[in-house]
């Protein structure tokens, strides 16, 4: 039987001799896998889905912080270790040594915003249980957070997942964006499980149906063959981690070999699939003549696969999006302003009649209460107006992996009716970008000659007119905060779709570049090709490894 590391080397070499740029990621993380032997174990997730939480309850003890707001801002990996160390390596490729108590001041973004310590991985070593040797586990910064490069970084390290737990917040049970992922970890990682986190937010029913909904939504895509686990560590915490413990860790644990054979060759596969496609279709062009050559590259780039049409495409489906987005976001947030002015008046009565001083100490309250006041009302509006956003971007995401899917097919389509060579290829993965939640602006409450007279002015006199003036001004803030949101949401959205687009025409661009390339292979060409076939056939092993639960 071939092996591994030599199927790998040759790919490797293959990858680089051709530049086939989309391979290099995947190639790269066979390349570590075959070199350190070291299975990861990778937490995968929407920010704050418990993703923390869940290693720390694992490795039983606080190692990972964690918190209210997206925590975790880079790649962070344990392993087993005589003593307990850390190493913080940097982009930059210097290292340094810290304690993991300390690993926050690199890995959280309160510490480290926005990465200006330039860290590109944190690994930790600390004395293990004897059934985790042979495990790394790794936490990963959560997808769909304010944070892009938090996503970026997730998703440029998910080949080398050799075990995916994929997190699922009971808060809000599997989206768009949680399936899509279980289909990116899928293409490397042999072992998928989804974890039902903080089900002590949900009555027994409820557990049960939200599991149910998770399983058949799995079983749509996957064949059931993805387990779902019901985890909390509040309520029940031993209960939940001996079924994660004895259901999926300690059987990868005990067979450390065979899972590394197994992660191993599905990476290997799916490089090795995508390589052997492109050198087919080289070959296949490289064996005709000038003409004929010209004649293939004509049937594979139709019109119906320009660069020009796919990007007509693209901005018909960002316009539909679009369209829709001033009024979705006009929906989330009108709908409670009766009810938000009302709140506001009610307050805002009960508060002047406490309130003493003159027309400027009093303008100043008012100012502030108003300020802290309507931030608060428009807080409780922001997670509505972030799941309007991510539907909205998870709409227009899967609009635009449909037209990038339909742009592949009708390109393999036309390769095997020319050449009857079937070509495999990563698919396309966005980076999402961040949407932030907008600031709140309250105007000033009076013109500026009435405060500049306040001392003319005594609250004997005025009072009554002050206070009517200011609750008067409750249903004028509201709706003008309540507009200036819908702005400036509908503003941002419209940056994260034009910045995935971006991402859509540049792929549709190496794609087109790289198949390009491939067909106007010359015949001197053609020895080399048969030859670097004939390599990547030699060390290639039958058989396909499923998910054994």
């Amino acid at each position: 039987m071939p092996d591994p590391t030599d199927r790998l080397h040759v790919l490797k070499e293959l990858v680089e001799q051709f530049d086939f740029k989309s391979l290099r990621d995947i190639v790269r993380a066979c390349e570590t896998l075959a070199q350190e032997r070291v299975l990861d174990v990778a937490v995968l997730g929407q920010f704050k889905s418990g993703k923390s939480t869940l290693l720390n309850a694992v490795l039983g003890e606080p190692l990972f912080p964690v918190g209210v707001l997206p925590v975790t801002a880079v790649i962070t990996r344990v392993s087993a270790g005589s003593q307990r160390s850390a190493r913080v390596a940097h982009l930059d490729g210097t290292v340094e040594a810290t304690q993991p108590d300390k690993i926050a001041d690199f890995v959280s973004e309160s510490r480290n915003p926005g990465n200006q310590k330039q860290v590109s991985r944190v690994d930790i070593s600390i004395p293990f249980d004897d059934e985790w040797q042979g495990l790394r586990f790794v936490d990963t910064p959560g997808l769909g957070s304010i944070f892009a490069h938090n996503t970026q970084a997730t998703e440029a390290w998910m080949p080398h997942s050799s075990l995916a737990l994929v997190v699922v917040s009971s808060e809000r049970p599997f989206s768009d964006a949680d399936r899509q992922l279980v289909a990116q970890a899928k293409q490397t990682a042999p072992r998928v499980v989804v974890v039902l986190s903080k089900v002590d937010l949900l009555s027994e029913e409820e557990r049960a149906e939200v599991l149910h909904f998770i399983e058949q939504a799995l079983r749509e895509d996957n064949d059931g063959t993805i387990p779902v686990l019901p985890f909390s560590a509040r309520v029940d915490g031993p209960r939940w981690l001996a079924l994660l413990r004895e259901t999926v860790l300690a059987p990868v644990a005990r067979n450390t070999a065979g899972e590394y054979e197994r992660a191993l060759s599905l990476k290997l596969d799916t490089a090795g699939a995508a390589c052997q496609g492109y050198l087919r279709v080289a070959l296949a062009a490289a064996e005709r003549d000038d003409a004929d050559r010209e004649r293939l590259r004509q049937a594979i780039f139709t019109e119906s696969v320009s660069q020009a049409l796919i990007q007509d495409e693209l901005d018909l489906a960002k316009e539909r999006v679009g369209k829709q987005s001033r009024l979705a976001f006009e929906r989330a947030f009108f709908e409670d302003a009766t009810a938000i002015e009302q709140r506001l008046r009610r307050d805002l009565s009960e508060q002047l009649r406490a309130w003493r001083g003159n027309l400027a100490v009093q303008s100043s309250r008012y100012r502030e209460w108003l300020n802290d006041s309507m931030r608060h009302e428009l807080g409780l509006l922001s997670e509505r107006a972030r799941s309007v956003a991510d539907k909205l971007v998870s709409d227009v995401e899967n609009r635009f992996k449909r037209i990038l899917e339909a742009f592949r097919n009708r390109v393999s389509e036309n390769i095997q009716r020319e050449t009857g060579i079937t070509v495999s290829a990563v698919s396309w993965s966005p980076h999402r970008v961040a949407l932030q939640e907008m600031p709140v602006s309250i105007s000033h409450p009076f013109m500026t000659n009435w405060e500049l007279l306040w001392w003319l002015l005594p609250m004997s006199v005025v009072g009554g007119l002050f206070r009517r003036h200011v609750i008067n001004r409750i249903s004028r803030e509201t709706e003008k905060n309540l507009a200036r949101l819908v702005s400036e949401w509908t503003s941002v959205l419209e940056h994260a779709i034009t910045n995935l687009e971006s991402q859509a025409v540049a792929w549709v661009k190496t794609e087109i570049s790289t198949l390009t390339e491939i067909v106007q292979q010359s015949p001197t060409a053609a020895p080399q090709l048969r030859q670097a076939i004939e390599r990547l056939l030699s060390t290639e092993r039958p058989g396909e490894y499923p998910f054994i639960p």
